[in-house]
């Protein structure tokens, strides 16, 4: 339109910040904790699937703590049909868990030529893939804070 001048929008964000705290619904906040885990016995992994041609990966992880968690730092370890290392690798997957519930989480896969798949899942019909086993570890889990009483800050 004649008279009239285009201005360039404002797209890029500003800086984020990282969330220390979380509101509970009631206007109350409270920090987090990280957890390293000790026992196995606290979050437990299963579940695990990666079709071949899928770029993602997932599995279920169950909160068997007295807390909820709002995330899980695993440790993944990819190992050919001999026992030898493929790739490893840290995740840090986030999922609200109640205690006692389980969900199902997904991330990016490591195979980015789709040649490799888990040898417990369903075995493709093609020819020059290679199966894999997987070893899974809890590192950490996040979870928020608790006062000595059991009240969430």
């Amino acid at each position: 339109m004649p008279g009239h001048k285009a201005c360039a929008e404002k797209t890029l964000r500003g800086k984020l910040k990282v969330e220390k705290t979380r509101n509970n619904g009631n206007g109350r906040q409270f920090a987090f904790d990280t957890i390293t885990a000790v026992s196995q016995t606290d979050v437990r992994l299963s579940g695990y699937d990666k079709p071949l041609n899928s770029r993602k990966e997932s599995l279920f992880i169950s909160n068997k703590t007295e807390r909820e968690i709002t995330a899980v730092e695993v440790r993944m370890t990819y190992k050919d049909m001999q026992g030898r290392m493929l790739h490893e690798t840290e995740w840090l997957l986030r999922a609200d868990i109640p205690s006692g519930a389980t969900r199902r989480v997904e991330f990016p896969s490591w195979d980015r030529q789709n040649s490799f798949y888990y040898h417990k899942g369903r075995q493709p019909r093609v020819a020059n893939v290679t199966p894999y086993r997987i070893e899974c570890s809890v590192l950490r889990y996040v979870s928020p804070s608790v006062t000595s009483a059991g009240e969430k800050l």
